[in-house]
């Protein structure tokens, strides 16, 4: 009986200690929530010029993983093109002009494609995914 009697005291101590420190439960459901927001697939501004910097005008670039560091794969040529050794978490940068499109394909050969992917960066899980497609 005295255990459930501290257990169910804890949250109002809990709250009593953000209280007097001055940290509101809002404070701390933005803080918690961050790092899903993270997870989103959204790059940071700064991280996307970098990136889009690092891709030439025209292509689209598959980083090594979820972050502008390092050499991409470039793909320049409108069709399919399949993924060797391609896994986990990478940046996807669309950086083709006039608005082409990539689609990212669980198929070889460009086929069980998803959603089209407009000019920008996107991280992505690319696990699931054996081909891009690049269309006009």
């Amino acid at each position: 009986m005295r255990k459930n009697i501290h257990q169910a005291a804890r949250p109002t101590r809990v709250r009593g200690a953000l209280l007097s420190c001055g940290v509101t439960a809002l404070a701390v459901l933005a803080a918690l929530s961050a790092p899903a927001a993270a997870t989103t697939g959204q790059v940071p501004a700064m991280e996307m010029e970098r990136a889009r910097a690092g891709c030439p005008s025209g292509h689209v670039c598959i980083y090594p993983d979820a972050t502008p560091n390092g050499d991409p794969d470039t793909y320049f040529r409108y069709g399919a093109h399949n993924l060797r050794n391609v896994f986990g978490d990478r940046l996807v940068v669309n950086n083709q002009t006039g608005g082409a499109g990539v689609r990212l394909c669980a198929a070889y050969g460009g086929q069980n494609c998803g959603a089209r992917l407009g000019p920008g960066g996107y991280v992505v899980n690319l696990s699931p995914v054996n081909s891009i497609l690049l269309e006009p």
